[in-house]
């Protein structure tokens, strides 16, 4: 059994830190999320929620129940217990595990009324903050607070080849921030590290971890998708299904959505391909930096891009010499793969909209 015990509140300098303690077999870790000391008085204390979400992957993967020795959310005990353990338990082939909790709470914390989302300069990130900013959302759900976490996504295991990536890529995060006029939100936690697993199979579970951590200030968060909706299933990667896991995931306090999970990554791209600001800061490569034009993310987008007419405008961002080369393997590997990768049928179903299924390097 793992056992959760009542979350603390610490400073250290200009940081802040929500941390807990939990056992594990008979070993004793703490599980800690730390931001910037003007978000401090957002830490959530009242709530083990945020610690519960976030080693109930390492729960799932090593087949132990979980103890909750401080005030749970009672919406999140009854989801997790009832739909999303079962439905994790049965994508990864572990057994069924349960939440065990007497401290449930049902009335909804005080927060702020922020409306926030991650920004990571991805064709995702940058999808849920246009179609969140445009005429048609209410001012009630336009975005007023962008993060970036350190939970993963710049290395699964964590380490200081993670931390160095996520300052790397925190440099150009907050340009961009800045230029679109919204305040950065930056949280940094050992997640990474305690979990030790793969990123991509726990990647909604992690991020949103983070986001319970900080109640109090949310009322509304998309969690970029990063698949239509179409392609929902039941699999390890987590993603296919999160349109499901995030509603599970929601609170008394606060609201998940899966953002623009009615398009393809096509239709986000023509979406956002036309703005400035996407034009100087996209970044999708899977190296650290510079878009290098070859990867099999820049590829895509990159095709992408040339078939909706609009690549000329992120020459200066992408390695072009490099997509020039290999274009046409990459196009020979679109008809080879479009039956079984919805990422490349995407791209091959807009070739023969636009009637481009050869085009010039």
């Amino acid at each position: 059994m793992i056992i959760i015990e009542k979350p603390e509140f610490t400073i250290s300098g200009t940081k802040a830190r929500l941390q807990c303690q939990f056992k594990i077999r008979d070993h004793i870790d703490n599980l800690w999320y730390e931001v910037n000391e003007p978000y401090q008085d957002y830490l959530t204390v009242e709530r083990a929620d945020a610690f519960l979400v976030g080693l109930l992957p390492l729960a799932l993967k090593e087949g132990y129940d979980i103890k909750v020795n401080y005030y749970l959310s009672n919406r999140l005990y009854y989801t997790l217990n009832k739909y999303l353990i079962p439905i994790l338990a049965e994508s990864f082939g572990y057994r069924k595990i349960n939440i065990h909790c007497s401290n449930l709470i049902s009335s909804p914390l005080k927060n702020e009324n922020e409306i926030g989302t991650g920004l990571s300069c991805g064709i995702d990130s940058f999808s849920t903050i246009y179609d969140h900013m445009d005429d048609h959302c209410p001012e009630e759900y336009k975005i007023s607070l962008l993060t970036f976490f350190n939970v993963g996504s710049h290395g699964s295991n964590g380490g200081e080849k993670a931390i160095k990536l996520f300052n790397k890529r925190l440099t150009t995060v907050k340009k961009c921030a800045e230029e679109l006029d919204f305040n950065l939100l930056i949280l940094d936690s050992n997640i990474s590290e305690i979990l030790n697993m793969n990123f991509q199979s726990t990647h909604t579970l992690r991020s949103i971890s983070a986001v319970l951590a900080l109640q109090k200030l949310f009322r509304v968060y998309y969690y970029s998708s990063a698949v239509h909706l179409q392609n929902f299933k039941l699999d390890q990667n987590i993603g296919y299904y999160d349109t499901f896991t995030l509603n599970m995931l929601s609170t008394e306090t606060i609201s998940f959505f899966s953002s623009c999970s009615s398009l393809t990554r096509v239709e986000k791209t023509h979406m956002i391909s036309k703005y400035a600001l996407v034009q100087r800061y996209l970044n999708v490569c899977v190296k650290d930096g510079f878009n290098c034009g070859k990867c099999f993310k820049c590829l895509r987008t990159l095709l992408t891009l040339e078939i909706i007419g609009e690549l000329e405008k992120y020459k200066t961002i992408f390695n072009m010499d490099e997509y020039f080369k290999v274009k046409s393997q990459f196009i020979a590997d679109i008809f080879a793969n479009r039956k079984t990768d919805i990422f490349v049928k995407e791209i091959y179903e807009e070739m023969i909209r636009k009637n481009t299924i050869y085009l010039q390097s």
